[in-house]
This record gives structure tokens, sequence and C-alpha cells, in this order.
């Protein structure tokens, strides 16, 4: 067989492969995060706040055993992934400070403190949590190290 070359070619080019292929990934990406968002929407209310609850378990578990810098780091994700009622973040921030406190990190520990007094509006424990604040302000303003413990 002769080709002849005044005989275009046949099929597509190059040219309009290319965006053909491009448009048609773009296309299948957008539908699977579609598909996601769907799937992920479907889920019960129930399942949704159940759906980090390990986080705070687990942070519990490690301020159980003294391990604090591991539950503080699983109290924070927990804050971050999970939207919390007011009562619950106050006590986690509230937790979160007293672990800073005994850690000795007078600093740290007033952020979380102050959160928690933000969101403490009925927090059973706003005493505690103003004298937890009381001591890391006295801390820091003094000269001396103190022990921070006010229990």
């Amino acid at each position: 067989m002769d080709i002849d070359s005044n005989n275009p070619k046949t099929g597509l080019s190059n040219r309009i492969k290319i965006p053909i292929i491009i448009l048609t990934f773009l296309t299948l990406c957008a539908l699977g995060a579609l598909f996601v968002k769907i799937a992920t929407s479907v889920v019960p209310e129930k399942d949704k706040s159940d759906r980090y609850q390990y986080l705070l378990s687990v942070g519990d578990k490690l301020k159980n055993n003294g391990l604090n810098e591991q539950a503080i780091e699983q109290y924070i994700s927990y804050l971050d992934k999970e939207n919390t009622s007011a009562l619950v973040h106050a006590r986690v921030a509230h937790t979160i400070g007293e672990l800073y406190m005994e850690m000795s990190n007078c600093r740290e520990a007033l952020s979380w403190l102050f959160r928690a007094e933000i969101y403490s509006a009925k927090y059973q424990r706003t005493n505690e949590l103003k004298n937890h604040i009381d001591t890391c302000l006295t801390h820091i303003k003094s000269a001396e190290p103190k022990n921070l413990t006010t229990r």
C-alpha cells in the first residue's frame, strides 16, 4: 500500500487528544469528589458526633497514665476536628491548661485557661478555673518559681 502524501491523516491529532484526555481526567476527579461528599453527608448525626470521641478517650487514658504531652496532643486534635458545645470546649480547654500547669508551662496554660474561661458560661468548675488562672498569673509575674498544683 502506498501512502499518498496528499491525503490528510486519519484520526485525531495530538493537539486535540491531549486536551480531551485532560478534560476527561478532570471530569472523573470532580465526579469522584462529588461522590465522596454525598457519601459523607449521608452519615447519621449520631455517628458524626461520635466520630472523634476516640481522641478524647485516648487523651483521658494518656493523662491518667502521666503522659501529659501526648494527652495534650489528643485533646487539641479533638478540639480541631470536632464541633463541640461550649461546655465541652471549656472542659477540654481547662484540662489542657491543667496539664500545661503540671508541666510548669504557665504561659501555654494561660492561653488554654483563658479559652476555657470564654466558653465557661455553664461550666461547673468555674471557681477552680479562676484559681488556676490566678495561680499562673502570679507565677508569671513572680521572680521565684512556685509549685503550680492548686489541688
